[in-house]
């Protein structure tokens, strides 16, 4: 049957619509991520919208085993600002700890990180304009690391300003994951926005 030790197996490929504005599908971690910063270059390009800098839209690999890829997209392009987006827990899932991992759930927007490896400016930006643009957004809090790509970028180099834009996900890293159509589409309208909002004269200094 061609199989043997070391073939590789992957579940069916697609993703189902459920009620409510529900989708249901294997590795939306971080598929869904990919489609939201290619939504985003589209909608630049439609708009033919002119940013006053370069823009990298990067999708980056092994994440999940050691942030490999986003650490060598950052040393090769070594970026002035880093803005990463993927999935974060909506802890109303059973067996999740809203004591322990805070209140994040499906449907109220895209969720914003407070942590070590994010830049507070660059996160006021980012807050800013979503009050701007009347989006809706949660907030996370992580004591140490995001677990996402925002470390390898925010520690590269000479450090880059970075910020963690997530959306929230029920039953991460089974293939039943779960999003709500509002979600996808107010993250990529707040990354839309943000980049429309930076410049070059953007004061992202503490001091």
């Amino acid at each position: 049957m061609g199989i043997h030790i070391g073939a590789v197996v992957t579940y069916e490929e697609g993703y189902e619509e459920l009620a409510y504005d529900y989708l249901i599908g294997r590795a939306f971690d971080n598929r869904i991520g990919g489609f939201m910063i290619a939504e985003v270059a589209r909608l630049l390009k439609a708009a033919r919208k002119k940013l006053p800098f370069s823009l990298y839209v990067v999708n980056a690999v092994q994440e999940e085993i050691g942030l490999r890829g986003a650490e060598m997209i950052a040393r090769r392009i070594k970026p002035n600002v880093a803005i990463i987006t993927d999935v974060t827990h909506d802890t109303t899932t059973p067996m999740m700890n809203k004591v322990m991992d805070g209140e994040t759930a499906c449907g109220k927007g895209p969720s914003l990180t407070y942590g070590p490896a994010v830049h507070n400016k660059l996160l006021d930006v980012v807050q800013a304009t979503a009050a701007k643009n009347k989006i809706p957004t949660q907030c996370h809090a992580v004591s140490r690391s995001t677990g996402t790509d925002t470390d390898s970028f925010a520690y590269a180099n000479d450090g880059c300003p970075s910020v963690l834009i997530s959306i929230p996900l029920r039953y991460m890293h089974t293939t039943v994951e779960m999003l709500h159509k509002d979600d996808i589409e107010n993250t990529i309208k707040l990354m839309y926005e943000t980049l429309l909002t930076l410049s070059p004269k953007t004061n992202l200094s503490y001091f």
